[in-house]
């Protein structure tokens, strides 16, 4: 007859090494559980386009320098009914105060391109606090107006340039459709270059400082052209109540 001996140490032996593993599995649950529970932080991006299926699009400028464009470019929006984003910095908006007063009293939208043209992300957070707010003081100082948009000069941008311009009550705005007008490539490669690059829900860049000289003759077969292919054109906040805000 054979008979059981009972091994109290090696039982003891088998009970810790169950215990420690039913322990390590409770941690390593509780953890990933915890991860999932996480709420996860999306990464910043400045508002490039809209999406939206609709045929609506935002005509932007940009203007820190000159007198000899922003006119004809008032005239040809005037003369096509067309509202469009003015992003104008502070020391233009105070040297040439008669065309932001335009600009406003024509209905369109005024905005901030900062105060220095620098690449903001190459300085520090009250450095670009700095640039903003004294931008923004000037430009409200001749227009009446607080811009709430921002186009951060060369479109430099990181995080901490979006999270300073959002502590500011700012929304970073860039573009999708680049007329590449600064670069003087001729009329027609401008007009085909917009009409190309847009789409629903597109922001487009023009400029209408003095280093643009082509801008005034290209814009209004610009207009004609967009309006052509059955696009609406409105300013950037109108532009932003089509749908999301997005970098693709």
């Amino acid at each position: 007859m054979r008979v059981f001996v009972f091994d109290y140490r090696k039982f003891k032996k088998q009970v810790l090494l169950l215990g420690t593993f039913f322990l390590c599995a409770v941690f390593f649950t509780t953890m990933l559980y915890q991860q999932q529970m996480l709420p996860t932080t999306a990464k910043k991006y400045a508002i490039y386009k809209v999406k939206t299926d609709k045929k609506v699009v935002a005509l932007t400028f940009d203007i820190s320098w000159g007198t000899k464009v922003p006119g004809p470019v008032l005239d040809t929006l005037k003369k096509h009914n067309v509202k469009s984003t003015f992003f104008i910095s502070g020391p233009w908006a105070v040297k040439h105060p008669e065309f932001p007063k335009r600009i406003v009293a024509e209905g369109h939208e005024i905005a901030s391109h900062g105060e220095e043209h620098v690449n903001l992300s190459e300085y520090n957070k009250d450095e670009v606090k700095k640039n903003i707010l004294t931008a923004h003081g000037k430009i409200k100082e001749v227009t009446g107006v607080e811009p709430s948009l921002i186009r951060t000069p060369n479109g430099d941008w990181n995080d901490m340039v979006l999270t300073t311009a959002e502590e500011l009550n700012y929304r970073v705005i860039q573009w999708s459709a680049d007329s590449l007008d600064w670069k003087k490539p001729g009329v027609q490669a401008i007009v085909d270059r917009v009409l190309k690059k847009t789409e629903p829900g597109a922001i487009i860049l023009m400029h209408a400082s003095d280093t643009c000289l082509q801008t005034p003759e290209a814009l209004p077969q610009v207009l004609e052209g967009l309006k052509e292919k059955g696009y609406t054109l409105v300013t950037v906040s109108e532009l932003l109540k089509h749908g999301e805000g997005t970098i693709d």
